[in-house]
């Protein structure tokens, strides 16, 4: 074995942690993994696992002649501020009732989450953690009369990570993955779209986001008063990216009174005029939009109707 190359900051202790996110997994067999993007569970205290791990020395002719080792799932111990009632019933596998705003314990059975955060080290860089595969149990109720001191009740979430059953290659190893690990101090690791999707081996760095087309197109003319106009962007959006498009009359300015609308792909938002576009008129859409990813993009287009 060749000797290992270190820089001394990969050195430096831990300090703190934060950037605690989960995704779905949803789907893991012989064929392929697929995973949701990462989104934000909740603010994090502290991040404590252990991995499931036995070693034996076996003996022959009256000593130790070799050392078997297995290692297993790993359990993570997460105590956070608080958790919202519908990220605990998505983690989970219970029910939030929108609606109602409320919380149902039914049983059900949680879903395989992919956990990613990371650690502060004394020198202010990051070392960065996902664990592909594994599920949350329920946390325990803990609450306490108020009295003379400060007596502060956390969220403590249990998780146990197990391996991938889809196989990756990295180098001459071949097998399920459990978890993945970087660190900034060490050489050509990066953490900058760590938390954008999880971090299977081979993955690439998402394209820049670009509107990939609209109807109507760009300059169009004698476009119909019933028009509903649609964007469509080369990457998924965030949810609230709707907010930022804008349909308005080019002669005066004056926005035209609608509903904006991202499909379920989030890739396409939909103006819906609330009533038919003046017949004959320039009209413009500015957009300001934010993918999943962290990029944003600025852009309008125009059309006339006919």
């Amino acid at each position: 074995m060749s000797p290992v190359s270190v820089n001394d900051a990969e050195y430096d202790e831990i300090v703190g942690v934060d950037k605690l996110y989960i995704a779905e997994v949803t789907q893991d067999d012989a064929s392929a993994y697929v995973v949701d993007t990462p989104e934000y569970l909740a603010p994090t205290a502290e991040v404590s696992g252990e991995l499931n791990q036995s070693m034996e020395a076996r003996y022959y002719d009256n000593r130790a002649r070799t050392v078997v080792y297995a290692a297993g799932e790993k359990k993570l111990s997460l105590k956070i501020s608080g958790i919202p009632m519908e990220m605990l019933a998505k983690i989970t596998g219970r029910t939030f009732d929108a609606t109602t705003g409320r919380f149902y314990d039914l049983g059900g059975t949680p879903p395989y989450i992919a956990l990613s955060f990371r650690s502060e080290k004394t020198n202010g860089n990051h070392k960065y953690y996902q664990f592909f595969k594994g599920k949350f149990s329920m946390p325990k109720s803990e609450a306490a009369t108020k009295k003379g001191t400060v007596d502060v009740k956390i969220a403590e979430l249990e998780y146990m990570a197990v391996r991938t059953t889809f196989e990756y290659t990295v180098g001459s190893d071949t097998g399920g993955v459990l978890e993945n690990e970087g660190d900034e101090d060490t050489t050509n690791f990066s953490g900058t779209t760590w938390f954008n999707q999880v971090q299977v081996p081979g993955a690439t760095s998402p394209s820049a986001l670009a509107l990939s087309t609209s109807n109507p197109l760009d300059a169009a003319t004698g476009v119909a008063v019933t028009v509903s106009p649609t964007l469509t962007f080369n990457n998924a959006l965030i949810n609230n990216a709707v907010h930022n498009v804008v349909l308005i009359k080019a002669s005066d300015g004056s926005v035209v009174a609608g509903t904006y609308t991202l499909d379920s792909t989030k890739k396409i938002i939909t103006v819906d005029p609330t009533s038919n576009l003046t017949a004959a008129t320039d009209y413009i859409i500015t957009y300001a939009v934010l993918d999943i990813y962290g990029q944003t993009l600025k852009g309008a287009i125009n059309f006339t109707t006919a």
